[in-house]
């Protein structure tokens, strides 16, 4: 029993290390990055400029992820009219592992990814998540029209905790 305690202890000081260490960037420009999404694509920060905007970090892997991407798909669609994107940024998958699962899910989500035959693809994955402080999987950051890191969320969003942010973030009123 002692072990679990400790072992519950030391996640809630991880978690809360995470948080804080992410926290440290709001109120400032998030760090600039320029990666490609699965169509190849090349998309950094300056894109988004003008909309608010999520940026998920995810993995196929991670049950969490998996939980709250169809959340997010949701929120991001019904609030497109008002102004809100949504950009995932995938945790070290290639491109073909991240889009098929994307695919079976039936998530039509624009994802930042790792090319498939492109080692160097995964340092600058890897350099962006560090520059974030990406400590946890999932991270969301709530982004500001001019590129400012207004919130971020280490965990995973339930439907509750998404609608105080959006509302709270951007005075958005949705309802999950």
């Amino acid at each position: 029993m002692r072990g679990a305690v400790r072992t519950t202890l030391a996640l809630t000081v991880l978690v809360a290390w995470l948080g804080t260490a992410a926290a440290q960037q709001v109120g400032r420009p998030l760090p600039s990055f320029e990666l490609r999404d699965q169509h190849g694509v090349a998309v950094t920060n300056d894109d988004m400029l003008g909309r608010v905007w999520m940026l998920n970090v995810w993995a196929s892997w991670c049950p969490p992820c998996r939980a709250e991407l169809p959340l997010l798909a949701r929120a991001a669609a019904e609030l497109e009219e008002e102004g809100l994107d949504l950009l995932l940024l995938n945790a070290g998958e290639t491109a073909s592992v991240a889009v098929r699962f994307l695919d079976a899910e039936g998530l039509p989500l624009r994802t930042l990814v790792d090319p498939d035959q492109s080692e160097r693809g995964l340092e600058r994955t890897n350099d962006t998540l560090r520059r974030l402080r990406t400590g946890g999987l999932p991270t969301t950051y709530f982004v500001d029209v001019d590129g400012t890191l207004l919130a971020t969320f280490v965990g995973e969003l339930t439907p509750d905790a998404l609608a105080e942010r959006l509302a709270s973030v951007y005075g958005f009123d949705w309802t999950p």
